[in-house]
C-alpha cells in the first residue's frame, strides 16, 4: 500500500498479434507460435511463463525483433532493468529504425540506472526520427536536460556520509518514514514486517505498523511497537508527529470509515497512552487518494499529498490550517490550498521543518537525476515560498529518493534507503551540508503544575513574535502529566505565556536574536498560581529604554493580556510594582521604578481599566529575585510585576 508510493507511466508498446494473419519479421512458424503463446500468458499476468516462451521464440529465430521488444517490455514490468537494456540493444542491432521508440525506451532505462551519457545519446538518437509523438519528443528533451543536470551534479557533489542507525532501529525488514520530536528523544517510524497469526509469522502477508524508540544518553533503545490502539491488522504508515510528540498524523487505506482509498487520520498522546485514531474528514480527506501528511511543529499547519481532480498534476502537495479543535477532540481544518511547486507530474513526501520556514519534498516533474529527487524550498519574508532547489548528488541519485526529515537543531537529516546495504530499507542519519541547513530552532520544555499542590495542569501555551505580533506556536500541555514542548525559531524575540482556568497567567521572554544564545534545550517548569490576594506575577515582556519610563511598543502584547484578565475578573484590584537592579543610587532607582509602575497604570487606565482598581509602587532594588553580580541576574531584577490586592 504505502511501501513505494510510485506512479509509473508506461511508455512501452507491446507487439502483440492482432490476428492470425499478422505479418512478422521472421517466417519460422515455431518461433511465431511461441511468441503468440507468450502473448496469451502475458494477458494472464504470468510473466515467468511469458519469458520462457519468448526465449524459445528467440532461440528458434535470433533475429525475431518483435520477440526482443516484447521481452524488453516484460523485463520493464518486473523491474529487471539490466535485462530490459540488453533486449532493447539487441532489437536495435537487428534494425535500428524498425521501431523508433526503442531508442526512447532504452534511454529511459539508461537514465533509471544512472548511465547518463548513454541515456543522453539515445534520447538524441530518438529525436533524429521525424515520425515521433509530440509527447515523447517533449519527454526526450526533458530527459536530455536531466542527463546534463545529473552530470553537472555529479561533478559537484555535496558532503554526504550516511550512518546506519543500527540494530535497535533497523531489522531484516524494511524501515522507513522516520519522524522525530524536537529534542530527538523519540523516533517513530514505519516497519513493513510479516503479519503474525497465532504468534507465527506469515511471510506471504506483509503489513505496515508503527514502531517507537527512545534515545537515552545518545543511544537509541530497542524499538517497540507503538500502540495497539493505532496499529491494526491492516496497514498504517507515512506518519508525522508534532514537535512535542503528542499528536501523530498518518495514512491508512481501505478502512470502512474512509472517504477515499487512502485517508489521513490522527491520534493524540496523553501521558503514555495514544487515543483511538480519528479520520480528519473533509475537506482534508476526499474521495481521492490522500496521504503522506507532514504536520508543523505546533500542529497548526498540515501538508499532505493528494491526487484529487482539482490539482495541477498527478500527485500534488496541499496545505491546510487548523481552524479549531472541538470538545469531542475532532478537528476542523481549512479548505486545502494547492501549493506553488506542483507540476504536471508527481510531488510527494513533504516535510516541514520545525522552523516552519523550510520545506522538503520529492518530485519527478522537475529537473533532476532521474526518478524522484528531493528538493527544498525556503519561505520568504512575504510568506510566499521561494523556487525549489535540488538537494544535489549524492543525496539524490538515479533511484527514487523519498522521505527525508531534518532535526530541529538543523544539523542532521534522517532518511530511509536500500542503496547502501542491499538488504531492504534501513533508516540512516547524516550531517547536513551547510548550504542545506534550515534556520536554527531552539526549544523549551517542561511541566505546568499547580504552584501549591504541584499537581499537573492542562494549560494553553502560546508563543508570539514580539516584532510582528504573529502567533508562532499555540499548543496545550499534556492533560495527565502537564508536560509541554515548544519550538523557538532563531533570530527573533518571543513572548511565551501559559494559562489555565482559575489561575493567573504565566509570562516569559526569550531572545534568540544572537545565534550564540541558542541552547541545546531549556528546561522550564511553570508553576501557576490561583487568584488569591498577595499573589504576584512578573510581566517579563514589559520593556523600557535604558533609564527611561516610556513603555516600548512591543510591551503592548503583554499589557493587553493583563487588560483582558482585568476585564474578565471585574472585581480584581491590583498593584503594579516597578523594580530595578542595584546599578546607580537607591534614590534614583526608587524614582525610576516608581515612574515605570506609574506608566503601566496609565496605560491600563487609557485602555478601560478604572483608577479605582489600580495602585502603583516603586521598589527600586530592594526586592531582587536574582543575583546582581551577573548581567543575567540584573536583567531578571529589572522587572515589572502585578500583585493581587483583593
Amino acid at each position: 500500500m504505502l511501501k513505494h508510493y510510485l506512479l509509473f507511466i508506461f511508455l512501452f508498446v507491446l507487439f502483440l498479434p492482432i490476428s492470425a494473419q499478422k505479418k512478422y519479421s521472421v517466417k519460422s512458424r515455431k518461433a511465431i507460435s511461441y511468441y503468440e503463446q507468450a502473448a496469451q500468458t502475458y494477458r494472464n499476468r504470468n510473466n515467468e511463463q511469458t519469458i520462457k516462451f519468448l526465449e524459445e521464440a528467440i532461440n528458434k529465430s535470433p533475429e525475431f525483433i518483435e520477440a526482443w521488444l516484447f521481452k524488453a517490455d516484460v523485463m520493464h514490468t518486473i523491474g529487471d532493468v539490466e535485462q530490459e537494456i540488453m533486449a532493447y540493444k539487441k532489437a536495435i542491432e537487428i534494425d535500428s529504425s524498425y521501431f523508433p521508440n526503442v531508442h526512447f525506451n532504452l534511454a529511459n532505462a539508461y537514465l533509471k540506472t544512472g548511465k547518463y551519457q548513454k541515456a543522453k545519446r539515445k534520447y538524441s538518437a530518438f529525436l533524429s526520427f521525424s515520425k515521433i509523438s509530440s509527447r515523447n519528443k517533449q519527454l526526450a528533451e526533458k530527459g536530455i536536460q536531466n542527463c546534463n543536470f545529473a552530470i553537472d551534479m555529479m561533478s559537484n557533489p555535496v558532503d554526504f556520509r550516511p550512518v546506519n542507525l543500527g540494530e535497535a532501529i533497523n531489522s531484516e525488514y524494511d524501515e522507513y518514514w522516520p519522524s522525530l520530536t524536537a529534542d530527538e528523544e523519540i523516533l517513530i517510524f514505519t516497519r513493513l514486517s510479516p503479519l503474525k497469526k497465532s504468534d507465527k509469522e506469515v511471510r506471504i502477508a506483509m503489513q505496515e505498523d508503527f514502531w517507537i524508540s527512545q534515545q537515552i544518553d545518545s543511544v537509541w533503545r530497542p524499538a517497540e511497537t507503538l500502540s495497539e490502539s493505532i496499529n491494526t491488522s491492516s496497514n498504517e504508515g507515512a506518519q508525522s508527529i508534532t514537535a512535542d510528540g503528542r499528536y501523530m498524523y498518518f495514512t491508512a487505506c481501505d478502512r470502512k470509515q474512509g472517504l477515499g482509498r487512502c485517508d489521513i487520520y490522527y491520534s493524540i498522546k496523553e501521558g503514555d497512552f495514544w487515543s483511538k485514531p480519528i479520520n480528519l474528514g473533509k475537506p482534508v480527506n476526499s474521495s481521492a487518494w490522500d496521504a503522506q501528511p507532514s504536520i508543523s511543529a505546533d500542529g497548526r499547519i498540515l501538508y499532505f499529498v493528494s491526487n484529487r481532480k482539482s490539482g495541477k498534476g498527478k500527485m500534488d502537495i496541499w496545505q491546510s490550517r487548523l481552524l479549531e479543535t472541538l470538545s469531542d477532540g475532532k478537528q476542523r481544518w481549512s479548505k486545502p490550498i494547492n501549493m506553488s511547486m506542483n507540476t504536471r507530474d508527481n510531488e510527494m513526501s513533504p516535510f516541514i521543518h520545525a522552523s516552519n520556514q523550510y520545506l522538503i519534498f520529492a518530485s519527478d516533474g522537475m529537473k533532476g537525476m532521474g526518478g524522484f529527487d528531493l528538493y527544498k524550498m525556503i519561505r520568504k519574508k512575504d510568506n510566499l515560498w521561494d523556487k525549489p532547489v535540488n538537494m544535489g548528488y549524492p543525496i539524490n541519485t538515479f533511484a527514487d529518493e523519498l522521505g527525508l526529515v531534518i532535526n530541529a537543531k538543523s544539523d542532521k537529516a534522517y532518511f530511509s534507503s536500500d542503496r547502501l546495504k542491499g538488504k531492504g530499507k534501513d533508516i540512516f542519519i547524516f550531517d547536513l551540508p551547510d548550504k542545506h541547513k534550515p534556520p536554527k530552532v531552539a526549544w523549551v520544555k517542561g511541566k505546568v503544575f499547580d504552584a501549591e499542590s504541584e499537581q499537573a495542569l492542562y494549560a494553553s501555551l502560546i508563543l508570539i513574535d514580539l516584532e510582528t505580533a504573529d502567533t508562532v506556536a499555540q499548543l496545550q500541555s499534556d492533560r495527565l502529566n502537564g508536560n509541554y514542548l515548544v519550538c523557538l525559531p532563531a533570530g527573533k524575540e518571543y513572548l511565551f505565556a501559559a494559562e489555565s482556568k482559575g489561575y493567573l497567567f504565566y509570562s516569559d521572554y526569550f531572545s534568540l536574536i544572537d545565534d550564540d544564545k541558542i541552547a541545546e534545550a531549556q528546561i522550564l517548569d511553570i508553576p501557576l498560581h490561583k487568584m488569591n490576594a498577595g499573589e504576584e506575577v512578573v510581566l517579563r515582556n514589559v520593556f523600557f529604554p535604558i533609564d527611561s519610563w516610556k513603555i516600548l511598543p512591543k510591551s503592548e502584547l503583554e499589557l493587553n493580556r493583563l487588560i483582558r484578565l482585568l476585564k474578565i475578573k471585574t472585581n480584581l484590584k491590583i498593584e503594579i510594582g516597578g523594580h530595578t537592579d542595584n546599578t546607580g543610587s537607591e534614590e534614583h532607582n526608587l524614582e525610576l521604578s516608581r515612574n515605570r509602575a506609574k506608566s503601566v497604570c496609565e496605560f491600563l487606565n487609557r485602555n478601560g481599566i478604572s483608577n479605582g482598581r489600580l495602585t502603583y509602587r516603586g521598589y527600586g532594588s530592594s526586592k531582587p529575585i536574582s543575583d546582581n553580580s551577573s548581567e543575567k541576574g540584573r536583567a531578571q531584577n529589572r522587572r515589572t510585576e502585578f500583585k493581587i490586592l483583593n
